[in-house]
């Protein structure tokens, strides 16, 4: 089996144009965790996730070390004062640019090794044509859910 007949087709996606704003409007209307970002010919550029904008919004006195030792955090209007303020910076700001793409080809069984073994924050792979247009995205529940629907055609009823 390859990527192709795994990829989920309908991709909810924003552009590279898009705003921090933007982002947070797909986060409130989808069940979606993160979202491939692409440019004007439809090539991913990075991806964005719901905890790359949580971190952007945090105050800029708190870093990341002080974070992960910090028993309690700034206090959460100072999140949000902040999160509103970032509405309108570029999504480029946001995105992580560390990201896997793979071909329609791909043998699933290569594409479910790379998704044990993602780093950062997605939980995806995006699948690209060979101009490199974003075409499709794979999850682990994609093949997982593929391989359920084969057993279950191959299964001998009784």
């Amino acid at each position: 089996m390859i990527a192709g007949n795994v990829m989920s087709a309908e991709i909810v996606s924003l552009s590279i144009d898009a705003t921090v704003k933007d982002a947070i409007d797909l986060f409130q209307n989808s069940t979606l965790h993160d979202f491939p970002v692409v440019d004007k010919e439809g090539r991913p550029v990075g991806i964005v996730t719901a905890r790359s904008i949580l971190h952007f919004s945090v105050p800029n006195y708190v870093s990341s070390d002080l974070l992960a030792v910090m028993k309690s955090g700034p206090d959460i209007e100072s999140l949000y004062l902040n999160l509103k303020a970032a509405w309108a910076h570029p999504i480029r700001d946001v995105i992580d640019q560390n990201f896997d793409t793979v071909k329609a080809s791909m043998p699933t069984s290569a594409v479910a090794g790379m998704l044990i073994n993602l780093k950062g924050d997605t939980h995806n792979i995006l699948v690209v044509d060979e101009a490199g247009k974003l075409i499709g995205i794979i999850s682990a529940r994609d093949i997982i859910s593929r391989d359920l629907e084969i057993s279950k055609k191959s299964s001998p009823i009784c």
